[in-house]
């Protein structure tokens, strides 16, 4: 996933980077899933459009702190 704008704090990978090494592929080939999409989303719902109950967006999803990624400055 890319993420571009002028609060977006860039220059580094957010999440779990494993590799390019084929024992840390998925099916031999493919990157493995290592973020959930709904973490990002969610913080720029949270952070950048002011949603704070995201329970309409993603039913049964809670944004917990130690899964946000930290990618927007301000």
């Amino acid at each position: 996933m890319l993420l571009l704008g002028g609060t977006v704090r860039g220059g580094k990978v957010y999440g779990k980077w494993p590799g390019l090494d084929s024992s840390h592929l998925y099916e031999n080939r493919d990157l493995a899933i290592t973020t959930d999409f709904r973490d990002v989303f969610a913080e720029i719902l949270v952070k950048r459009m002011a949603i704070a109950d995201l329970k309409s967006v993603f039913p049964g999803y809670a944004l917990e702190e130690r899964k946000r990624l930290g990618i927007f400055s301000a």
